[in-house]
């Protein structure tokens, strides 16, 4: 049996190497040309497995070289507006906020920001202009009806034709199309810049001693005072001493109000464009024919709708005329200024500069938890025991002192402290009395604000982070005209933590990954194909 199995494997052996044979025969054999001849049969390269794998290899990294080559181009296209950028700095120096991204969102209007310098000359200026750039482009990039361009106005002097503004380099113009207004805002918008008083005063020289950013504060802004069909007016009293508080109309500008000064000693009556009269501490009373102004100002012929806001000054004499005024109203700003025997809220050991309490009012809503501070704040009181006040006029506390504060006579000097038994309380250091009359169920008010002292609204504490002083007289001039809420920023500083490269190293990573690193996948594609080709 194992004689016939063995010579059936070797039967099949054989048809085996036959097969073979055939087929060495047929690959080698002579083949007939087209005409007639015979001649040796050509292999056809396409069947060859090294030309065919080789050639898969080579398919697939051409591939993924065109693919790796665009996506460089993309970014490099496309990453100014769509793509993030990191933000190395422990400020965010080169980020814009959330609350802003939030508000630009929201503009439907189409507007143009315009650099009047070539981008490579506005930001070669300083690190200060380039990081203005930055901030620019991360505007821009939030929305796409907002467009950013550069424009040489030197080399194009058709350009600044168009407007009445003074334009010169190394600006910034935003613009609306719907409104057709524009703000112009130089570096020093842009900047916020401290000057050495004593320079400034007594030589009249700008030498700053502090710049920090603010482009992001200084450009939102501008978006909302351009694109605001209907500007809030503030007119700033003069005439009286009043002090001019810079800080605090750069803020309300800021959120789109528009500031006009008005002196009242030469004005018949106080305009009713006006949605607010501001009196910033004036050294002075009014007299008699400017107080009734006023008078008819906050009546706006039984139409309400007006805001006075007015600030005390604790140099401010006898004041008969202004008292009567805010008396008619259940107000008073009373002589002498608070003086907190409580150390828990007190600030640096000085009883006079105090932490103040924000009570539940609709004024209150920050957003942060920083306290509010307050130095030099006279008692506001009013003449009627609750907040229903009297007929249609009502009072509302908007800042108090903490409980355990007492009254510091005005003459008093630094050595001065309450005696054992002196009265301590709680008081209120702001307070607003609101007239308000029906028409159906629709009320119609005007109001008067009284602050305690001017020190509240001094610049240390409009330019700190740490104190919510900006946003509470924010929220003041916001909620008492139903405007919407604005944004409230700090400048940032430019001492802060980085990590940065320079140019030449930025030009070197572009180099590298868009140039460098494409030719190294090609030239490792042809090594592995030529390799795989002679195997």
């Amino acid at each position: 049996m194992s004689k016939i199995n063995e010579a059936a494997e070797v039967k099949e052996t054989a048809a085996e190497v036959k097969e073979t044979a055939a087929e060495n025969k047929t690959d080698t054999a002579p083949a007939v040309n087209n005409d007639g001849r015979n001649g040796k049969r050509r292999k056809n390269p396409f069947r060859n497995k090294k030309f065919k794998y080789g050639g898969l290899s080579v398919l697939f990294t051409v591939i993924f070289i065109v693919a790796v080559v665009l996506v460089n181009v993309i970014i490099t296209l496309l990453g100014d507006r769509f793509m993030p950028t990191a933000d190395l700095t422990d400020s965010g120096l080169y980020s814009i906020e959330q609350s802003t991204v939030d508000y630009l969102k929201t503009v439907t209007d189409e507007v143009t920001i315009t650099v009047t310098s070539e981008e490579a000359a506005f930001t070669g200026g300083s690190s200060y202009y380039y990081q203005t750039n930055e901030i620019l482009k991360k505007i821009a990039a939030a929305n796409s009806n907002i467009k950013l361009q550069y424009i040489d106005v030197v080399s194009n002097p058709g350009f600044i034709a168009n407007y009445t503004e003074t334009i010169t380099s190394n600006e910034i113009m935003v613009e609306s199309k719907a409104t057709k207004r524009v703000k112009v805002l130089t570096y020093e918008d842009f900047l916020s810049i401290t000057y050495n008083e004593q320079y400034l005063n007594y030589y009249g020289v700008k030498r700053p001693e502090k710049v920090e950013a603010n482009a992001e504060q200084a450009v939102v802004s501008a978006i909302m005072n351009v694109t605001d069909t209907d500007p809030v007016k503030v007119a700033v009293l003069t005439g009286y001493g009043e002090k001019e508080n810079t800080v605090l109309q750069n803020l309300l500008k800021t959120n789109s109000y528009v500031i006009e000064s008005v002196n009242i000693t030469l004005t018949d009556k106080i305009s009713e464009d006006y949605d607010f009269v501001f009196m910033f501490g004036p050294d002075k009373d009014y007299s008699v024919a400017d107080i009734n102004k006023l008078d008819t100002w906050l009546d706006n012929s039984g139409k309400f709708g007006k805001n006075l806001v007015y600030v005390g000054n604790p140099k401010l004499g006898d004041s008969p005329n202004i008292d009567g005024l805010l008396d008619q109203w259940g107000l008073k700003v009373e002589k002498g200024i608070t003086y907190q025997t409580d150390e828990n809220y007190t600030y640096s050991g000085m009883n006079t500069y105090q932490v103040l309490s924000v009570p539940d009012t609709d004024f209150s809503k920050f957003t942060n938890s920083s306290p509010v501070h307050g130095y030099n704040m006279s008692p506001v009181t009013s003449k009627w025991a609750d907040q229903n006040g009297n007929g249609n006029i009502t009072v509302q506390s908007i800042l108090n002192t903490y409980a355990g504060a007492v009254i510091k006579p005005q003459d008093s000097g630094d050595n001065w402290s309450p005696e054992s038994d002196a009265e301590r309380k709680q008081y209120s250091v702001i307070m607003q009395a609101v007239k308000t009359r029906y028409e159906g169920t629709n009320p119609f008010s005007s109001r008067i604000v009284a602050i305690g002292g001017m020190e509240f609204l001094n610049t240390s504490f409009l330019q700190t982070a740490s104190v919510n002083n900006s946003q509470l007289i924010m929220n003041i001039f916001n909620v008492s005209c139903n405007k919407e809420e604005g944004i409230t920023l700090t400048p940032k500083s430019y001492n802060t933590s980085t990590f940065e490269i320079t140019d030449a190293q930025k030009n070197g990573l572009v180099i590298g990954f868009v140039i460098v690193l494409p030719l190294l996948l090609i030239i490792s594609g042809i090594v592995i194909w030529v390799k795989r080709l002679h195997k």
